[in-house]
This record gives C-alpha cells, sequence and structure tokens, in this order.
C-alpha cells in the first residue's frame, strides 16, 4: 500500500486502474472545491471515505501541514514488462526521495517508456516521493531491477546501455538513440561501477567553466529531453 495526499494526487489517482481502498479528510478540508471535488470521485468510486480530526490526519500524513484528504491505495504490480517504449530511465542508487519523484515526473514528461529503479535507490511509494511525482507514478510504469536484469532489457529491445556522468560525451538529439536505457547515478557517488562495467557509453551535460555537477534532476531531465525526444 501506499499514501497519497492532497485532492490534485488523489484525483489523478483515481483516473487510473489503481485500486483505491479507503480516503481519510478532515471536515474545514471538505469547504475546500478542489478536496470536495475528490471527496465526490472517491464516493461515487465506492472508496470508503471517513471524516477525521485534523490530529488523526496529521499521524498519517507525510507533510507538516497536510493538504486535508489522504487515500491509502494498492502498489501497482510493474515489472519491464511494461515499459511501453525503447527508452527507459534508470535510477542507481538515487537517495534522495524528491530527486526519484522528480524523475519519475520528467522521464513520463519527456518521453520515458518506464522508469526502472536499481539497488538503493529510494522507494518510488515514499510519500514524499509520491507527491513529488504529482501522479505520474500512477501512469507510467515503474519497477525495481537488477543489473542483469537490465542488460537483457537492453538486449531483448536492441537499446543502448547509456550511464550519465560528468564529462561523459554531450548528449545530442539523435534518432539514433530512440532505444536506450539512461542510467542516472547517486547524488554523490554517480553511477556505480557494476554499470559502468556493462554500459556501451557515457553521456553528459557539458557546464561552463568553474560549475564541477548539476542536481540529478536537472541533469536527468535534460538528457532524457536530448536523448528521449528523438
Amino acid at each position: 500500500m501506499f499514501l497519497a495526499e492532497g485532492p490534485r494526487v488523489v484525483t489523478d489517482l483515481l483516473r487510473t486502474d489503481i485500486c483505491v481502498h479507503q480516503a481519510l479528510y478532515t471536515k474545514a478540508s471538505a469547504a475546500d472545491p478542489a478536496v470536495a471535488s475528490a471527496l465526490d470521485r472517491l464516493r461515487g468510486s465506492d472508496v470508503s471515505v471517513e471524516e477525521v480530526s485534523v490530529a488523526e490526519l496529521g499521524e498519517f500524513a507525510g507533510t507538516v501541514t497536510p493538504q486535508g484528504l489522504l487515500a491509502v491505495a494498492e502498489i501497482p504490480s510493474w515489472s519491464s514488462a511494461d515499459v511501453r517504449t525503447p527508452r527507459l530511465a534508470v535510477l542507481d542508487a538515487v537517495q534522495d526521495p524528491g530527486n526519484v519523484g522528480t524523475l519519475i515526473r520528467a522521464a513520463e514528461a519527456l518521453g520515458a517508456g518506464g522508469v526502472a529503479l536499481l539497488p538503493g535507490t529510494a522507494d518510488a511509494w515514499n510519500p514524499k516521493t509520491v507527491r513529488a511525482a504529482t501522479g505520474s507514478s500512477f501512469r507510467l510504469p515503474v519497477f525495481e531491477i537488477t543489473v542483469p536484469e537490465l542488460v537483457d532489457w537492453c538486449r531483448d529491445q536492441g537499446a543502448a546501455l547509456l550511464a550519465a556522468a560528468a564529462g561523459g560525451e554531450p548528449a545530442r538529439r539523435d534518432p539514433a538513440t530512440s532505444a536506450v536505457a539512461l542510467v542516472l547515478g547517486n547524488e554523490g557517488a554517480g553511477v556505480s561501477a557494476a554499470v559502468l562495467e556493462v554500459a556501451s557509453g557515457v553521456v553528459g551535460v557539458p557546464l561552463l567553466a568553474g560549475t564541477d555537477s548539476l542536481n540529478v534532476a536537472i541533469a536527468g531531465a535534460i538528457l532524457m529531453d536530448r536523448m528521449f525526444g528523438g
């Protein structure tokens, strides 16, 4: 199970086939039109809806100031077989939930067919990750994978396995890279040695002198725009 928080995220959740089990809201929040609309959708979907106190909602919410509405839903059972295009974003021990959620959101917007999480990556269904993904994780296949499984996927799809790193070959828009698994590494250590051993190339974002790196979510979005856009 995972928690979806806030009217926008809950509404996005209800537009999918993901099973929602229960929702909690506060009396004060029901006056918000966005919350009221989400509650109507929940009740119309035969979801159990319960009013709770602000303190009770705060025990479950992942934010300091809850948005007044929470839903509990089942984690989708996705795998590499569900990837929709031969363009895969791969997160290699990216540890910050906010970065993981932002990268999932960027992956959906920029043409990835799925997001694969290598060991050490933050939980895709952590409440902070879900909030940062703003609904993208409900629509885009997100799943765990190992390095051997990633290599097998690339072989089956005829996809290049490319690692992102500072100083890598500048990424350019090229239709020849339309089948690609782009690996984005840990915020401090970068892509793991295990991935670099099997990667067919290393790509990066050219930076001006005096700048040594970018946040992984920013770098990932730039690279996906260049490599998944065709």
